[in-house]
């Protein structure tokens, strides 16, 4: 695959994070139970006994890992960026594969990583992109993640979560699209 191929591919696989976020809320809606997106961690729908689509979510995280983890690579993020970003894909895949119910020791094992690297890549991402806004998002990750990782409020575990990995999905839809329009844009002028 050519460079410029290669890039257009990354661009596109980074356009495609905020589905899971979509994919995240319509698992979450189908809960019979109470289910809280502020209280309750995102793993939990991956339990059978809690969430009818379990097996949905976990497949996102494998299918979204994968795509966060290539298009990283196949993208011009920044060398340590696109580490970090292969990091939290690679984990969000364990994750899927070791779920909370069947795989506790090891989900909670692979799924610290992403809670470690999303963020920073995000911040780091935005400041390659000197994006003020990514930039900014990669700093709410990154306490969002530190307090929930520190167990410091426990009660919005669910909410600490999602402000830890929701901004890192959205910022990179978004370039992603950007890219594409710009390249759109050079082939057409």
């Amino acid at each position: 695959m050519c460079g410029v191929n290669a890039s257009r591919v990354g661009a596109l696989l980074r356009a495609t994070q905020p589905l899971y976020v979509v994919v995240e809320l319509l698992v979450a809606a189908f809960v019979p139970g109470p289910y809280s997106l502020v209280r309750s961690t995102i793993s939990e729908l991956g339990v059978a006994a809690v969430s009818p689509g379990h097996a949905v979510i976990n497949g996102a995280f494998v299918l979204f890992g994968a795509t966060l983890a290539l298009g990283a690579v196949l993208s011009r993020l920044g060398r340590t960026a696109t580490v970090l970003w292969v990091i939290a894909g690679l984990s969000s895949i364990a994750t899927g594969l070791a779920p909370l119910d069947t795989a506790p020791v090891t989900h909670l094992v692979v799924s610290a990583p992403v809670f470690l690297a999303q963020p920073v890549a995000l911040l780091l991402t935005g400041l390659a992109a000197r994006s003020r806004v990514a930039a900014g998002l990669g700093v709410l990750s990154t306490v969002a993640s530190a307090i929930f990782l520190l167990g410091v409020v426990p009660e919005a575990g669910g909410l600490l979560e999602r402000l830890a990995l929701w901004p890192g999905y959205l910022v990179l839809g978004v370039l992603g699209v950007r890219t594409l329009a710009r390249a759109s844009a050079v082939r057409a002028g």
